[in-house]
């Protein structure tokens, strides 16, 4: 997911795409992208012709919407493009890869990731019983997605349960 329509910009019929942190980098002029409804509406192709940024927003032109009457039945659909067609880059991970992996430290199992949790500071694994993970290079020593293991040196304490060093 690249992010949601949001509203109409303009008289042209351009869209207001709220990004996902995918969608920030990867939203540009020549994309195909799908639109996904909530509702009984087919999902549709289309290609963004162009974009700029305003704020927290992007500025889409799509391809295949002609106006304003166009684009704003088009506000609240998903923008997606195929999980292949999206560059990662080093040490970047998709949210559902990561999900279901096992935090091992020193050889022992420290638990296993629950959900993704995207904060303005850092992103932040959550275990399974809610225990939370700063994804920062000082606790994260490597993840290996293929292995379901994320590679962990935490501190004493930051997770429930696991006894004090000392």
């Amino acid at each position: 997911m690249l992010g949601t329509i949001v509203g109409v910009s303009g008289v042209r019929g351009e869209v207001k795409i709220r990004p996902s942190r995918i969608g920030e980098d990867t939203l540009r002029a020549g994309l195909e992208v799908r639109l996904q409804f909530n509702d009984a509406r087919p999902q549709q192709s289309m290609r963004i012709a162009r974009v700029r940024r305003h704020k927290a927003q992007v500025i889409a032109a799509l391809a295949e919407i002609g106006g304003v009457e166009d684009a704003q039945r088009a506000v609240g659909a998903t923008v997606a493009i195929e999980r292949d067609d999206v560059r990662l880059a080093p040490n970047e991970y998709f949210d559902e890869d990561l999900v279901g992996c096992e935090l091992v430290q020193d050889g022992r199992r420290v638990g296993v990731v629950a959900a993704v949790r995207h904060y303005p500071a850092q992103d932040v694994l959550e275990l399974e019983g809610g225990a939370l993970v700063p994804m920062v290079g000082a606790f994260i020593r490597g993840i290996d997605v293929g292995a379901r293991v994320v590679d962990v040196e935490l501190p004493p304490g930051l997770v429930e349960g696991e006894p004090e060093k000392g």
